[in-house]
Formats: structure tokens, sequence, C-alpha cells
């Protein structure tokens, strides 16, 4: 069985580099190290955007279609019901 691949890994990797250099550019303000030009933090705020929109219209997994299945409505309506039910203390 081929292993599913997350597609939020790309942008949760470039996130973290983009942090990393923010947090670098602040605490070395006053060196030659802080004085990392603004649009590059912009451009990798940029692309972290974009790699965000791509893992959320590209999501690489599909949930087949059961016959007979209500469907996503049909599963929150039960949801909303199972959670009714432990509320009033129905098992």
């Amino acid at each position: 069985m081929q292993r599913q691949r997350d597609p939020w890994e790309p942008f949760r990797l470039w996130l973290a580099f983009t942090i990393g250099l923010y947090a670098i550019r602040a605490f070395f303000a006053a060196t030659w190290v802080g004085a990392i030009p603004g649009w590059v933090l912009l451009v990798m705020v940029l692309i972290a955007l974009a790699l965000a929109s791509k893992a959320l219209l590209f999501p690489g997994r599909v949930v087949p279609y059961r016959e007979g299945d209500g469907g996503w409505w049909n599963d929150l309506r039960d949801d909303w019901q199972l959670w009714w039910r432990r509320r009033r203390g129905q098992p």
C-alpha cells in the first residue's frame, strides 16, 4: 500500500524557516545579520501562503463515495445528535 503524503508538510517546513529567519533577524538587529531586508521576509511569507493554498486546494486524499452513505451533512447531523445524547446523560 502506498503511503499517503501529507499535503501540509512543505507549508510547515517553509513556515519554520520563515519564523527562524525572522527570529535571527530580530535577535541580531544591531549586527550585519539583522540587515536582512524586509522584502525577503515578505517573499517568504507569500511563498508560505502559496503553499498553504496549494495544500487546501489539493489535499491529496480522496474519500471514496459509498452507496447509501448520507455524505458529510449526515455525518455532521449524527455527530450533533450524539453530542446532545451525551449531554443529556444518555449512552
